[in-house]
């Protein structure tokens, strides 16, 4: 988060995979807002998500359905001999729980010269 803004990046919302907590910290530092200036999704719906401030909309993976799925493959691989280089796919439900990093504010606008990005 800060190399991105170091870099000058303009910006006015974030998906984090890892740590959108410690994002939304870097964010505040640089003296810019959440949800106001920059909104912030997390992916993992970490306990603390509920309590920071802002509190941190996120995406929550089914854990149960998730962890039953491994544990139930587990066992079968013990049963069966599997042999355990074999992938599985499997797909979990998800939910999103809207928090006050997201909150609907007046639409930011960006040139139109810029589009869209994706960062690492």
């Amino acid at each position: 988060m800060t190399q991105l803004l170091a870099a000058g990046t303009r910006f006015d919302g974030l998906v984090c995979f890892n740590d959108a907590l410690g994002a939304m910290s870097a964010l505040q530092q640089a003296g810019l807002r959440v949800p106001e200036d920059v909104a912030v999704v997390g992916i993992d719906d970490i306990e603390d998500a509920r309590f920071s401030t802002p509190a941190l909309t996120t995406i929550s993976p089914g854990r149960q359905e998730l962890t039953r799925l491994a544990v139930n493959r587990v066992l079968a691989r013990i049963e069966a001999g599997d042999d355990p280089s074999t992938s599985v796919h499997a797909e979990v439900g998800y939910s999103l729980h809207v928090r006050a990093s997201t909150i609907s504010t007046p639409a930011r606008h960006f040139p139109s010269t810029e589009q869209a990005q994706l960062y690492d």
